[in-house]
């Protein structure tokens, strides 16, 4: 397109060029300096006074042409006025036979000293010949203009030439003459202006504008002599059938403007300085150019709306210099400008678009062509066959656009159902796009997503990995450095201390080219804690359980032997206490799995009487040792949303672990209140013991699986309260430890009740439930 412009360049400055040579367009062109001659009229000058041969002269003194002794005895009573010059538009051009009257004219003309006389110049067979005043008329004239117009092509009369040149011989125009006499200039100092002698007629008025007198009021003494003093005198006929009348650019069809008056408006211009000048060709086309090269930049810059509210701007631009111009007494043709700047849009936004269509259809055809995933019905991508070539490609184009939203939304889709969290980086490791996990990753590290982010943002609330690939440069940089269709991969944790497998695979255009980084964050927290479990649980089946399954091999083998043999009853006691240990470590670890399992089933109860039943499941146990369990529960139900026999379980945990650490004749007290929280309703249950206690430093350990914080050889492998913490966060509890060496510990855990509404509906089952 660029090519293509520069060729459009020098075609339309090659057009602007030409116009501004021709200057301009002709009729278009006229009409406008017409509504500009319009809009400049102004005041008739008062400087100047029309003697008109009018209507009621004509009446008054008979039919035309009068005698010259007429046109005599008015000069004589101009004389006696102190007017500064005096034209007569009146053509003499024969002597008047058989009548003194050239004798008594050419006496009042000398006599005046002031007078200026027209010629003609006219075709002859012999060519352009000077028609002059008679000889006598002429030697007593001041001066001598020509009364020739410039008619442009549509037939009006806008300028006129200021000298007129046959041979060795010059005149000046008319109103021009009678300017010089009246400024006491020779008829040698001949004003010239503009390089081809012609000049535009500053037009004041319409017709009948300048200030007129009829020449029979003159005549007879109605005008007094001295109203003509300091003043520029025409003499000139305006009457109907003997004025010549011309259009102008203030006339209409009806009414024309007589000679007389042009020439006096060509007077006044002169006296006021004013003079309209035609621009020479090289002005007006330099104006042209200049415009129609600010239209081509502004079409090549900017959209076509933008543009074509250049190419407005730049129309009312050419007007507002062409009027600038017109009131600084220039007149530059603005048609051939403005047919430019209106051209150059439509040519050029026509081949833009013959363009654009032709990119779009080879770009259509690629894409039916490779594109071969389409996620849409096929019905939906009719085009008619009736349609016009734009329409066929508008349907087109809204297919191809339907399958790039399908697919872009199939990717969209795709990416945040992904079941990791997905970083879509650039090259230079920018973020570009991410995926709904990888968001809620980075808003719980604290990073704000929706702004642009760096390798380094991302990756520095990571801790380095203890081996990273590459041990010279920082390692999340490494990400960036995989080879093509490879793999990287670095395990490391979070602030948080979650640890994250993260995954980083190189992403690449359809041309090969390449595109960025596609980065994965698997959090492998569980996974690790579960491989932990695991490895516990091995260390749990490869010792624990074997140690009492050793104990009875090895009594049967002592048994065997006559002389290590026990007595029957002990021997079925030590078998017996074996057998049960194993039983206990194996019903203890199936509790924890379940506790860990999905499958709760959950169900209202109230906690007063899990808490009671838990008690009565320990009185044996606390009655063997002789410790006394107290239970201190709240007046009302509290009802809680949980699996029954697993919470009595736990809580029968907890009053084990606190009847077995209290010393013999000892107390344990279980209270447990109602609360309401910031969460809402809760029940706190504590449990005191008058045991040991545990030290600080162990408290941590307590409640995972296969420790144990004691050291007073009490039986256990640490199920019991892990099986405690994992059943209370799974009903949405918390439970906390507070204990002081040698002063006994509290286990306090804290659950959720039933919302009022719901132990209201709650309550009212049971009663239904135990009506007979």
């Amino acid at each position: 397109m660029k090519a293509e412009w520069r060729i459009f360049f020098l075609i339309m400055l090659a057009c602007a060029t030409v116009l501004g040579l021709m200057n301009g367009l002709g009729q278009p062109d006229r009409f406008i300096y017409d509504a500009l001659i319009k809009s400049a009229q102004r005041p008739a000058n008062e400087q100047i006074v029309i003697i008109a041969i009018d209507n009621p002269s004509i009446t008054a003194l008979g039919r035309w042409p009068w005698k010259r002794t007429v046109h005599a005895e008015l000069i004589n009573r101009l004389n006696q006025s102190k007017a500064k010059a005096i034209g007569i538009d009146i053509i003499f051009s024969e002597p008047e036979v058989q009548s003194d009257g050239d004798t008594r004219l050419t006496h009042a003309i000398a006599s005046n000293q002031r007078v200026v006389l027209p010629l003609l110049i006219e075709h002859t067979a012999q060519g352009l010949q000077p028609t002059l005043p008679i000889p006598s008329l002429m030697d007593a004239a001041h001066n001598v203009g020509h009364t020739h117009f410039v008619f442009d092509a549509d037939g009006m009369v806008r300028s006129i030439l200021l000298n007129e040149t046959l041979g060795d011989a010059s005149w000046p125009q008319f109103s021009v003459a009678v300017y010089q006499t009246g400024m006491r200039k020779t008829p040698s100092d001949r004003m010239r202006v503009g390089h081809d002698n012609r000049e535009l007629i500053p037009f004041a008025g319409p017709p009948g504008h300048a200030i007129k007198v009829s020449y029979i009021d003159v005549l007879r003494g109605k005008i007094p002599p001295g109203y003509f003093d300091g003043k520029y005198v025409l003499i000139g006929a305006t009457a109907s059938g003997i004025a010549t009348m011309f259009p102008t650019p203030l006339t209409t069809k009806e009414r024309l403007m007589p000679g007389v008056e042009i020439n006096a408006n060509v007077l006044a211009g002169l006296l006021e300085e004013r003079g309209i000048q035609p621009a020479t060709k090289w002005l007006n086309a330099l104006v042209t150019m200049s415009f129609t090269c600010l239209a081509l930049f502004a079409c090549l810059y900017l959209s076509p709306f933008k543009a074509l509210g250049a190419t407005l701007v730049l129309i009312g631009l050419i007007a507002l210099t062409n009027y600038t111009l017109f009131m600084l007494e220039l007149w530059v043709p603005p048609a051939a400008a403005i047919l430019m700047v209106i051209s150059i849009y439509p040519l050029w936004n026509w081949r833009r678009l013959e363009a654009t269509l032709f990119y779009l259809s080879e770009e259509l055809e690629r894409l039916h062509y490779n594109n071969a995933m389409v996620l849409r019905d096929k019905s939906s991508a009719v085009i008619a066959q009736d349609a016009d070539f734009l329409e066929k490609q508008i349907a087109a184009i809204r297919i191809a656009g339907d399958r790039a939203r399908d697919v872009h939304q199939f990717v969209s889709d795709s990416l945040n159902n992904m079941p990791d969290a997905t970083l879509v980086l650039s090259q230079a490791g920018e973020l570009l796009m991410c995926n709904l996990k990888a968001q809620l990753q980075l808003a719980q590290m604290g990073v704000d997503y929706q702004k642009p982010l760096t390798l380094k943002e991302i990756f520095s609330h990571f801790q380095a990995p203890p081996r990273s690939p590459i041990h010279d440069q920082i390692w999340y940089n490494t990400l960036l450095q995989t080879p093509t269709c490879e793999t990287m991969e670095v395990e490391t944790r979070d602030k948080s201390g979650r640890e994250f497998l993260i995954k980083s695979t190189a992403s690449r255009m359809a041309d090969g080219a390449m595109l960025g980084w596609i980065i994965s964050l698997i959090d492998v927290t569980s996974l690790r804690a579960a491989e932990r479990r695991r490895e516990e649980s091995l260390n749990f089946i490869s010792h624990d359980l074997r140690v009492p399954q050793s104990s009875i091999l090895a009594l049967i083998q002592l048994q065997k032997n006559p002389s290590t043999a026990f007595a029957a009853d002990e021997f079925l006691n030590r078998v017996e206490k074996s057998v049960e240990a194993t039983l206990h470590l194996a019903e203890s670890f199936v509790h924890l799995a379940k506790a860990e399992s999905s499958g709760y089933q959950l169900q209202e109860s109230d906690f007063s009487s899990m808490l009671a039943e838990a008690a009565d499941n320990m009185w044996a146990f606390a009655h063997a040792r002789s410790v006394t369990v107290e239970i201190d529960t709240p007046a009302e139900d509290a009802w809680l949303t949980v699996d029954r026999s697993l919470m009595i379980r736990a809580l029968g945990n907890l009053l084990s672990n606190a009847i077995k650490f209290s010393p013999e004749g000892g107390r344990v007290r279980c209270e447990a209140q109602s609360l309401m929280t910031a969460e809402g309703p809760t029940i706190a249950c504590s449990i005191h013991d008058q045991g040991p206690g545990i030290a600080v430093s162990k408290q941590s350990m307590i409640f995972s699986p296969f420790l144990r914080a004691d050291d007073h050889g009490q039986d256990g492998i640490g199920l019991g309260l892990a099986f405690v913490k994992m059943v209370v966060e799974r009903h949405g509890g918390t439970i906390t430890l507070d204990s002081t060496v040698g002063k006994g510990s509290t286990f306090t855990i804290m659950l959720p009740c039933v919302a009022d509404d719901e132990e209201d509906q709650v309550s009212m089952n049971h009663q239904e439930g135990s009506k007979p």
